[in-house]
Protein backbone atom coordinates (compact mmCIF):
# COMPACT_ATOMS: atom_id res chain seq x y z
CA UNK A 1 0.00 0.00 0.00
CA UNK A 2 2.76 2.19 0.60
CA UNK A 3 4.33 2.50 -2.81
CA UNK A 4 0.77 2.69 -4.34
CA UNK A 5 1.08 5.84 -2.17
CA UNK A 6 3.83 7.30 -3.49
CA UNK A 7 2.88 6.71 -7.08
CA UNK A 8 0.00 8.73 -6.14
CA UNK A 9 1.62 11.40 -4.75
CA UNK A 10 4.38 11.96 -7.60
CA UNK A 11 1.34 11.96 -9.89
CA UNK A 12 -0.12 14.86 -8.64
CA UNK A 13 3.44 16.08 -8.12
CA UNK A 14 3.51 16.20 -11.54
CA UNK A 15 0.40 17.50 -12.46
CA UNK A 16 1.17 20.61 -10.18
CA UNK A 17 5.19 21.27 -11.51
CA UNK A 18 3.20 22.02 -15.35
CA UNK A 19 5.08 24.56 -17.29
CA UNK A 20 3.76 27.98 -17.32
CA UNK A 21 1.33 28.52 -20.51
CA UNK A 22 1.83 31.31 -22.91
CA UNK A 23 -0.78 33.23 -21.56
CA UNK A 24 0.22 33.56 -18.56
CA UNK A 25 3.74 34.15 -19.13
CA UNK A 26 2.38 37.36 -21.09
CA UNK A 27 0.50 38.29 -18.44
CA UNK A 28 3.22 38.04 -16.00
CA UNK A 29 5.96 40.32 -18.58
CA UNK A 30 2.94 42.73 -19.44
CA UNK A 31 2.29 43.11 -15.65
CA UNK A 32 6.05 43.49 -15.11
CA UNK A 33 6.25 46.61 -18.07
CA UNK A 34 3.30 48.07 -16.61
CA UNK A 35 4.69 48.41 -13.03
CA UNK A 36 7.61 49.61 -14.26
CA UNK A 37 6.27 52.28 -16.24
CA UNK A 38 4.15 52.94 -13.32
CA UNK A 39 7.75 53.65 -10.62
CA UNK A 40 9.23 55.56 -13.59
CA UNK A 41 12.56 53.34 -13.33
CA UNK A 42 14.44 53.39 -16.75
CA UNK A 43 13.21 50.30 -18.40
CA UNK A 44 16.84 49.67 -19.04
CA UNK A 45 17.66 48.52 -15.36
CA UNK A 46 14.89 45.99 -15.62
CA UNK A 47 14.77 44.24 -19.12
CA UNK A 48 16.90 43.63 -22.32
CA UNK A 49 16.39 47.26 -24.23
CA UNK A 50 17.82 47.16 -27.89
CA UNK A 51 17.92 50.34 -30.06
CA UNK A 52 18.02 49.09 -33.79
CA UNK A 53 18.59 50.98 -37.18
CA UNK A 54 16.47 50.08 -39.93
CA UNK A 55 17.65 50.40 -43.50
CA UNK A 56 15.56 53.42 -45.36
CA UNK A 57 12.61 51.75 -47.85
CA UNK A 58 13.84 50.11 -51.09
CA UNK A 59 13.55 53.10 -53.72
CA UNK A 60 10.48 52.53 -56.58
CA UNK A 61 11.51 50.66 -59.70
CA UNK A 62 9.73 51.45 -62.81
CA UNK A 63 9.47 49.77 -65.71
CA UNK A 64 12.40 52.01 -67.16
CA UNK A 65 14.65 51.63 -64.04
CA UNK A 66 13.84 47.38 -64.06
CA UNK A 67 15.17 47.17 -67.70
CA UNK A 68 18.15 48.92 -66.61
CA UNK A 69 18.78 46.54 -64.48
CA UNK A 70 18.52 43.81 -66.35
CA UNK A 71 20.19 45.25 -69.05
CA UNK A 72 23.50 45.37 -66.63
CA UNK A 73 23.45 41.76 -65.89
CA UNK A 74 22.84 41.29 -70.04
CA UNK A 75 20.35 38.67 -69.52
CA UNK A 76 17.12 37.32 -71.21
CA UNK A 77 13.93 38.19 -69.15
CA UNK A 78 13.49 34.21 -68.60
CA UNK A 79 16.72 34.21 -66.95
CA UNK A 80 16.37 37.54 -65.23
CA UNK A 81 13.49 35.74 -63.75
CA UNK A 82 14.94 32.68 -62.85
CA UNK A 83 17.79 34.57 -60.79
CA UNK A 84 15.21 36.16 -58.86
CA UNK A 85 12.75 33.73 -58.26
CA UNK A 86 9.92 34.83 -60.34
CA UNK A 87 8.00 34.06 -63.27
CA UNK A 88 9.07 35.57 -66.80
CA UNK A 89 5.45 37.13 -66.98
CA UNK A 90 6.44 38.95 -64.13
CA UNK A 91 9.51 40.76 -65.21
CA UNK A 92 7.83 41.35 -68.36
CA UNK A 93 4.54 42.73 -66.75
CA UNK A 94 6.84 45.24 -64.99
CA UNK A 95 9.82 46.16 -68.17
CA UNK A 96 6.33 46.85 -70.23
CA UNK A 97 4.55 49.05 -67.18
CA UNK A 98 1.61 46.75 -66.11
CA UNK A 99 2.72 46.40 -63.58
CA UNK A 100 5.46 47.44 -60.64
CA UNK A 101 7.54 45.25 -58.17
CA UNK A 102 6.21 45.19 -54.54
CA UNK A 103 8.64 46.85 -51.83
CA UNK A 104 10.21 43.31 -51.34
CA UNK A 105 10.66 42.84 -54.89
CA UNK A 106 12.22 46.40 -55.68
CA UNK A 107 14.58 45.43 -52.03
CA UNK A 108 15.84 42.00 -54.17
CA UNK A 109 16.52 44.44 -57.58
CA UNK A 110 18.57 47.12 -55.62
CA UNK A 111 20.67 44.07 -54.46
CA UNK A 112 21.16 43.28 -57.85
CA UNK A 113 21.96 46.87 -59.02
CA UNK A 114 24.52 46.78 -56.20
CA UNK A 115 26.62 43.86 -57.14
CA UNK A 116 25.54 42.45 -60.64
CA UNK A 117 29.17 40.35 -60.26
CA UNK A 118 27.59 38.27 -57.53
CA UNK A 119 24.23 37.85 -59.83
CA UNK A 120 26.85 37.17 -63.11
CA UNK A 121 28.78 34.48 -61.19
CA UNK A 122 25.03 32.82 -60.21
CA UNK A 123 24.44 32.93 -64.20
CA UNK A 124 27.54 31.20 -65.34
CA UNK A 125 28.03 28.59 -62.58
CA UNK A 126 24.45 27.50 -64.27
CA UNK A 127 25.38 27.34 -67.63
Amino acid sequence: MKARATKTEARRRQTTARPQTVGSRLIHGLSELRDALASGEPLGNRFTVRTVGLPDPPKAYDAAAVVRTRARLNVSQAIFAGLLGISPVLVRSWEYGLRTPSPLACRLLEQVDRDPDYWLRMVRRAS
